[in-house]
Parts: structure tokens; sequence; C-alpha cells
């Protein structure tokens, strides 16, 4: 079991990547020292830095990712270790959607294509003669009345199939776990069907905004490419795995897929001339640095100073406004009765709970109690003593 005291007055964060401005003076400096070069940091905060190899330093209280994605933390050791990982979902989602519309449109027009053939012919001594008669092989289409499949309706996938039928597209969007807000912000007219089967069958171009997990890996693979329209156009600017390459490449050869674009460059992407390669671009924009920047920093902040918990990947929501001169914070294994376990302790030793919230996420249970007396080390012991308890803190 872990007990730590944060009643101190100055919070050390640890930068591993270069973070936007905005982001980092998010942390006072009379409160914070953030840098490169923190010691026994109470938190990390980082882009891409590659955290699976990392030593989790002695005294860190939570780690912050300024992106959507966290494939680069080892997020089931953050969780044993009783730390939350913090994450910017959505701060990218206006950056990735305009990227997919730009796509579309390259796609549509075979663009990627065209300037290929420009550069082959550029030294032609019949340089207009060649490109009459060569621009004939990239005829492409309008987008009006064509159909764009959106796999996955989280933040992003609703902006892009927003977008895409404003442009005048039929749209229909595939997430059997779409929360009730997103589903409530897709325009009117747009189809969320419940079948993958009917949106592959119907889809002209079909984009790809959901997660990577294991349950996701090759998510699109052969048997879903031949539900596919022949010369269809696939989107993935989601993650690499969650489309089999080696299936992609085979359906290129056929004109199954006519054109694949990808975030995700690899050797035989690159090579392919029906594959538009871009090197991760999806939330390359000054304004979604500084969106996620933002957006995680006051997560951290707010985690730090009150032990509210907003965007983690691996620990519920929980906030509670403060009402007491006291306050504690416990992460526990889901288990029955442990409430009111660390509750009775505290009753018992003539300390009131002014407020309380409990929240779940999968096995790990998280509680912000207000409390009307100092915490004693007796009764700290008794609570951490429990079964089931991994972490208490103090907050002040």
């Amino acid at each position: 079991m872990n007990f730590q005291n944060y009643t101190n007055d100055m919070y050390k964060v640890l930068n591993l990547n270069n973070i936007a401005e905005e982001g980092l003076k998010v942390f006072n400096s009379e409160r914070y020292h953030c840098g490169d070069d923190v010691t026994n940091p109470d938190a990390i905060i980082l882009r891409s830095y590659d955290m699976h190899e990392m030593d989790i330093p002695k005294d860190l209280r939570a780690v912050g990712r300024a992106g959507s994605g966290v494939n680069n933390i080892p997020i089931d050791k953050y969780t044993e270790k009783a730390i939350p990982v913090f994450n910017a979902p959505g701060a990218n989602s206006n950056a990735v959607k305009e990227l997919v519309l730009a796509s579309i449109l390259i796609a549509a027009r075979n663009i990627h294509s065209a300037i290929k053939y420009v550069e082959l012919v550029k030294d032609s001594e019949n340089l207009k003669s060649d490109i009459e008669h060569g621009k004939k092989a990239y005829v492409g289409f309008e987008l009006p009345a064509k159909t764009l499949g959106v796999i996955g309706l989280g933040q992003i996938g609703v902006k892009v199939a927003n977008a895409a039928y404003d442009l005048g597209m039929n749209v229909i969007g595939y997430d059997p776990l779409i929360t009730v807000d997103n589903a409530i912000n897709l325009q009117p007219g747009i189809q969320n069907v419940n079948d993958l089967k009917e949106l592959l069958n119907d889809s002209n171009i079909v984009t790809i905004h959901i997660p990577h997990k294991k349950e996701t890996e090759n998510f699109i693979g052969d048997n879903e490419i031949k539900k596919l329209k022949e010369g269809s156009i696939i989107i993935n600017l989601s993650r690499e795995a969650i489309v089999d390459t080696n299936a992609i490449l085979k359906n290129l050869e056929t004109n199954k897929i006519k054109t694949y674009v990808t975030d995700f460059p690899s050797e035989e992407m690159i090579d392919h001339k029906d594959v538009l390669v871009m090197p991760h671009l999806g939330a390359s924009t000054k304004e979604a640095e500084i969106n996620c920047a933002v957006m995680v920093a006051n997560s951290l902040k707010s985690y730090l100073e009150s032990g509210n918990i907003l965007n983690s990947v691996n620990f519920p929501d929980v906030k509670l406004t403060i009402n007491s001169p006291h306050r504690l914070t416990i992460t526990n294994k889901n288990m029955p009765n442990i409430i009111g376990q660390f509750t009775s302790v505290l009753g018992n030793s003539q300390i009131n709970i002014d407020d309380l919230s409990h929240k779940v996420l999968n096995e790990i249970g998280y509680t912000i109690l207000n409390v009307d007396k100092p915490i004693s080390e007796n009764v700290l012991d008794e609570i951490s003593n429990i079964e089931g308890v991994m972490k208490v803190n103090i907050l002040f």
C-alpha cells in the first residue's frame, strides 16, 4: 500500500518533450517548477516520448499526454502503482477533421497520382502535349451524391461526418458505443447504422476513427474489404494497426481499393502508386498542439492541487467541490464494501465526512473525501491496511 502526503507548496513537473508554451503557462511559476531536467517529479507531461522502458519515479503522482493516443505509455504499469494517466481527447479533433477532408478531396480528384505524373514528365521536350494527353488518366469524381462511411463516431468522427454532409455527401456512421452527446451532435440526415457490413456495402469512401487496442487490431481486413464497392477509397488517420496492411496491398492490386490514405508510412506504402502517405500529420497544427497541451496541463494541475480527475484513461472521472478544511483521496481495487470500511475508520476516529465522491472505472475505484479534521498517522495506517486500498493521498 502506498501513502503520500501532498501538502507541499511546490510541485515539480518533468517535460519529456517540447510542450506548447501556452500549456506550460498553466503551471503557475510560484507553485510549479517545470523543466526537462527535473528530478523526482510529481508529474510528467509528454507528447511522443516512449515511456515503456522508463523507470517510474518514486514520488510520481500523475502522467499527462498532450494528445489523444497513449500507446507510448505502459498504462497497466502505472495503474498498478495507482498513478492516473491523463490525455487530451478531442483537443486535436478539428485538425484531424480538416486533414480527413483534404484526403477525401485529394483522393477523389487523384491529385496525389497526378502530381507524381507531372514529376515524371517535367523534363519532357513535349511537356504541354504530354500533360494534355496524360491528364485523362486522372479524371476524378465530385463529392455530392457519393457516400462516406465513418467508422467511429467520437469527437473526430462526428466532426468529419458533419463536414462531409455539408459538402453534399451521403454519410453513414457506425459506432456501437456512441455517446448520447455525440449522437445528438450528428446532423439530421446522417444515417447511423448498427451493422458494419451495411456501411461497407454502401460507401464509396471509408474513413476510420477508432482507438487502437487489442480488440481493434486489423479491424479492417480482407473480409471487410471484400464487402466494399469496386474502386473504393479507405482513409486511416487513426492508428496503423487498425488496418491490415497486407490486405490493403492485395486489394490495391485488384483495384478493389482505388486509393489508400494513411498517416503511417511503411516501405511498402511509400513506394506504392495508389497510396497517399503522410508522416503522421493528423494533429500537426499549432492550434492542436496548443489545445492538447492546455487541456492536459489543466487536468494535471487540477489533480495535483485538488485530487479531481478529468480525462484520465485509467481512472474514473471524479470531481468534488472544496468545502472543508481537509481533503484526502483513496485509490482502491474494485471490491465490495471497501467504501464502508474506510468511512467507518474515519467515523470511529470522530472525523466527520462533509462530502465525498466515488466512481469506478474497470478495476479501479477512486474516492475524494472532504473532512473536518486533520488525518492522523494512526488513521492513515488503518485505512492503508484495508485489503484492496492501493494508495491514500492527503491533499490538505
